[in-house]
């Protein structure tokens, strides 16, 4: 479950890292929804997907999208905000070589509706992978669920918004039963090493009366880091700190 998108050689990777001592990598490669223990104790610290995409208003501008701490059911999103023990990293690499060149950071204060974000870079990481550090923040801060722009030519939102991730998890359990079926889906199988089913619903393979997918995920929110700005401010050599 990925979404890493090339645009002209601009290669997105995501992280979160704990502070002060754990932390938690993770490269763009799958969508991640309370898929361990750990993330599950740990909400703001799972990241499900990363987007990035040409802006629909500026034709010179992309934009980024985070998303984190999943299974937030709908109504709820006004409850719940950002870890504040966690910082939310975009790394970009624009050179082609699988290394990052440029790093944005969002760092949350707070808890709760006035929690507020400051957004570090674009700008060179002083070091290479998840950094343990916050590197030195634009002076313009902003607030839970409200656009801002923390520098010119940026504009910036952090809030809950509907997963667009489609994921028809029902059939998945069916296919892949040692996994376990969510509360409300299929009931457990009695032998989890059997799969009950071989495809899943909506394409030419499935067997015939299997019905359209279900997205489980349609009812959900997540948590966004959205970030627009101009496509220049990721290329090399630049920097907007």
């Amino acid at each position: 479950m990925s979404f890493l998108r090339r645009r002209k050689q601009l290669l997105l990777v995501a992280s979160a890292l704990l502070a002060p001592t754990v932390f938690f990598y993770t490269r763009a490669h799958g969508s991640d929804h309370a898929d361990t223990v750990e993330n599950v104790q740990r909400p703001g610290a799972d990241l499900t997907d990363v987007y990035m995409f040409p802006s629909k208003e500026d034709p010179n501008n992309v934009v980024l999208v985070m998303n984190a701490h999943p299974l937030i059911p709908a109504g709820q999103g006004g409850t719940v905000s950002f870890d504040p023990n966690v910082l939310y990293q975009f790394h970009i690499d624009n050179t082609g070589d699988g290394v990052e060149d440029m790093v944005i950071q969002a760092k949350f204060t707070g808890t709760g509706a006035n929690q507020t974000v400051q957004i570090a870079g674009p700008t060179k990481p002083t070091s290479l992978g998840p950094v343990s550090s916050f590197l030195t923040p634009h002076a313009t801060t902003g607030t839970l669920n409200q656009a801002f722009s923390p520098v010119a030519g940026m504009k910036v939102f952090a809030g809950p918004r509907k997963d667009p991730f489609f994921f028809d998890l029902e059939r998945f359990v069916q296919i892949l039963p040692d996994r376990g079926a969510p509360a409300g889906l299929t009931p457990e199988p009695s032998n989890p090493n059997a799969p009950q089913k071989t495809s899943f619903r909506g394409f030419p393979q499935t067997e015939p009366g299997a019905g359209p997918p279900k997205d489980f995920l349609a009812n959900f929110n997540v948590l966004s880091i959205v970030i627009e700005l101009p496509k220049s401010m990721l290329q090399r050599g630049t920097s907007g700190a």
